[in-house]
């Protein structure tokens, strides 16, 4: 999987099949877009794209508020990966781009930066300064621009919505196996471990409220299982772990 940090970089790509979105803990409706994008791509003998922003808008934008994410920019791109995505075009999210009309981004960067054959969104995308571009100006623009845009419904499981805030909730509750069916996976920590102490990416990474949690740590080929202690001054550590210092060390809770 290829990455880039800005529009400056973007290489050129074959029949670029493009989605777009923070992705913030890559839950099923994530990976239902994803899988079309894939699909897309392939059928064409192109390549899959996603475009998504650093730091998150909601860290930007006026208002957002203090927010905790699922994933750090690592874990995100790790999660891609996973999911066989070709290429991730990581934009720093900055008042200016928050600033850009929703025509302007696809005209400047989805079609003039990547050169954008297909556009593959969700059933409620907004996006652009003051959230003005939808489906329905998409449906506008692409005759005109050369590609075809596309919407995806939504996405339930249990019959209810999936979304990263409902997700995150989950998370602050400790429900740890009910996050999971909504991420369709266990709920990944990048860190680095020192003495045991597990020390996360950033510090904006959610985790669960103080307790004893059963998680899987994968380093240097291993998959061992342990328990990953969260206590109440926020400190996190591996209970009895053994394994020495690492970096980048995978825990998965299970």
């Amino acid at each position: 999987m290829r990455v880039f940090r800005s529009a400056d970089e973007f290489p050129s790509i074959r029949f670029p099949v493009v989605t777009m979105g923070s992705y913030d803990g890559l839950h099923f409706g994530h990976r239902v877009l994803l899988e079309r994008v894939r699909q897309r791509a392939a059928e064409a003998c192109g390549e899959s794209v996603v475009v998504t922003f650093w730091p998150h808008p909601r860290q930007v934008l006026p208002g957002g508020g203090e927010v905790k994410l699922l994933n750090t920019l690592e874990e995100k791109l790790y999660l891609l990966r996973e999911a066989g995505i070709d290429n991730v075009a990581v934009l720093p999210f900055t008042p200016g781009l928050a600033g850009m009309s929703s025509d302007d981004f696809v005209r400047k960067v989805l079609v003039g930066g990547l050169g954008m054959k297909h556009f593959v969104v969700g059933y409620n995308h907004r996006f652009g300064s003051g959230k003005q571009g939808d489906f329905a100006s998409l449906q506008q623009l692409q005759e005109g621009l050369g590609f075809v845009a596309e919407r995806v419904g939504r996405r339930d499981v249990h019959e209810e919505k999936v979304s990263s805030t409902v997700i995150r909730g989950m998370i602050a509750a400790g429900e740890m196996t009910r996050a999971a069916e909504f991420l369709t996976r266990g709920y990944i920590l990048i860190a680095d471990l020192r003495d045991g102490r597990v020390l996360p990416g950033a510090a904006e990474k959610l985790l669960p409220p103080p307790g004893r949690y059963p998680v899987a740590v994968e380093t240097e080929g291993r998959r061992l299982r342990e328990v990953l202690v969260v206590g109440e001054e926020g400190t996190v550590r591996l209970a009895g772990w053994s394994g020495g210092d690492c970096d980048g060390v995978l825990i998965t809770f299970i």
